[in-house]
């Protein structure tokens, strides 16, 4: 008896070592399965990314087409049809996209398989997309005409992540925004007047334009235009002549000279064009009040303004809520862009006269895209900041000039970098720079007679419509598809 049940509870030891050492590979499959699952879910996800990120990357491309100071590329992604109106554009005059090639063979590919492509693709040191080479590799970029039509084109990415390989395409759209082709343009007095003292303002490398008479100071201190000037940082107070090679002053009415250091009244500079209006005109570039708007509740930030000069977002305005301009303008560092900023008028109805605020921005720097519906008092403190930039290519070239025949320049010392554009009065203190352009409703004009000048120098991108700060190029809503 006692051998029959010492064989049973052996027999049945040994059955149950088997169901657990069954159980325990049932366990260890299952886990094995889970983990190659998860892994190959994770791959799938990532080689997904890696190929949105690859078309959103060439979006950024449109938005800055001289990223990496390739000439060749850089003119892919540039607007090059001329329109009637001087005007740059992706589209000619029926519409058609300058992109016009096919799936088989597109305007634009950067194949991995060919070393120099690779570089381009995925190499950390050197690669457009450095900041996605822990995902996996981009094998393939396209760029050709579009499916739908009235879009811009097609972008198609080929990633690989593991033994994975998918490849995405969307389509890509363009919004109109009007370029800027001057760097300054001044509404003047609105009575036609406001002769009393010389404009503040002092233009590098583009036109300035305004309304009404305008007393230019003596003749010797409007720089003349030159193709011999040199192209450099140099503010026009450091020059032992002041000369540019872009420069014009259009000016609606009588160009007003004060008598020369010798006292004599000269000719004016050759680059001075009085009287052009009621004719040729001066063919201002004035952006829509509601257009931005309707763009700045899209794509930007929205600001009413109370009368004590403080900004209410979205509109809200309540106590606690309001915002000193300085915390809505002010950058921390070049390149922190504050996109498309929109200040309403008092009553959020297109500016006139009386519904204008004024606000007082007093900043060491800013950047961005500032449409503000208001008087403005401008406090230039500290130092600026230095900026890096191209010079406009040589005169008469295509708006998106060759890049290959701009100059870069380390612009010093500028407090607003991007756009300012005002509805009404600028009021200066201190000696403000800007880098892009300013475009005003009202004068410019200095607090007092130790302020000032206002010196710019024109960012020529803005001659094409290339504002960066807005989404110019987008992926159209319901294109994105996976191709097999």
């Amino acid at each position: 008896m006692i051998g029959r049940q010492d064989g049973a509870a052996l027999i049945g030891a040994v059955l149950g070592m088997v169901i657990l050492s069954l159980l325990g590979t049932v366990s260890l499959t299952l886990a094995i399965h889970e983990i190659e699952g998860s892994r190959a879910a994770h791959e799938d996800a990532a080689v997904l990314h890696l190929a949105e990120a690859g078309s959103d990357l060439i979006v950024q491309r449109f938005h800055d087409p001289q990223a990496g100071g390739d000439a060749v590329l850089g003119a892919l992604f540039t607007k090059r049809y001329e329109l009637a109106d001087g005007t740059a554009s992706f589209f000619d005059a029926q519409g058609k996209s300058q992109f016009a090639g096919s799936q088989d063979h597109p305007d634009f590919m950067l194949d991995a398989a060919i070393p120099e492509h690779d570089r381009l693709l995925n190499d950390p040191a050197v690669g457009w997309f450095r900041s996605l080479r822990s995902l996996g590799r981009l094998l393939r970029l396209k760029v050709y005409g579009p499916v739908r039509p009235g879009l811009l084109c097609t972008v198609e990415a080929t990633a690989g992540v593991g033994g994975l390989t998918r490849t995405l395409s969307v389509q890509l759209g363009a919004r109109t925004i009007p370029p800027l082709r001057a760097a300054a343009q001044i509404g003047g007095a609105p009575d036609g007047t406001g002769t009393e003292e010389p404009l503040p303002v002092l233009v590098h490398w583009g036109d300035l334009k305004m309304r009404g008479p305008v007393r230019l100071g003596r003749p010797e201190d409007t720089p003349i235009k030159t193709q011999l000037a040199p192209i450099s940082e140099l503010s026009y107070a450091d020059m032992i002549q002041r000369q540019d090679r872009w420069l014009d002053l259009f000016v609606g009415g009588e160009a007003l000279f004060d008598p020369s250091a010798s006292g004599i009244s000269g000719s004016p500079p050759s680059n001075v064009f009085p009287n052009q209006e009621p004719s040729p005109g001066l063919r201002e570039d004035r952006w829509d009040y509601a257009l931005m708007k309707q763009y700045a509740l899209l794509y930007g930030t929205y600001y009413v303004p109370d009368r004590e000069g403080l900004l209410y977002r979205d509109g809200k305005v309540e106590p606690g809520l309001g915002l000193t301009p300085e915390e809505v303008f002010g950058s921390e560092a070049v390149g922190d862009h504050h996109g498309l900023v929109f200040v309403d008028t008092l009553d959020q109805q297109p500016p006139v006269p009386g519904n204008l605020a004024t606000l007082t921005i007093e900043t060491d720097y800013a950047e961005g895209i500032f449409f503000v519906n208001a008087h403005l008092r401008l406090k230039a403190r500290g130092n600026g900041k230095p900026v890096p930039a191209l010079s406009p290519p040589p005169e008469g070239s295509a708006p998106g000039g060759s890049l290959a025949r701009r100059v870069p320049v380390q612009l010093t010392g500028i407090h607003f970098h991007g756009v300012l554009f005002t509805a009404g009065d600028i009021v200066m203190e201190g000696q403000p720079r800007l880098f892009g352009a300013l475009v005003t409703g009202g004068r410019v004009m200095r607090a007092s007679q130790t302020a000032g000048p206002f010196e710019l120098w024109f960012n020529d991108d803005l001659r094409s419509g290339l504002v960066r700060g807005f989404p110019l190029v987008y992926v159209a809503p319901g294109t994105l598809q996976e191709r097999s």
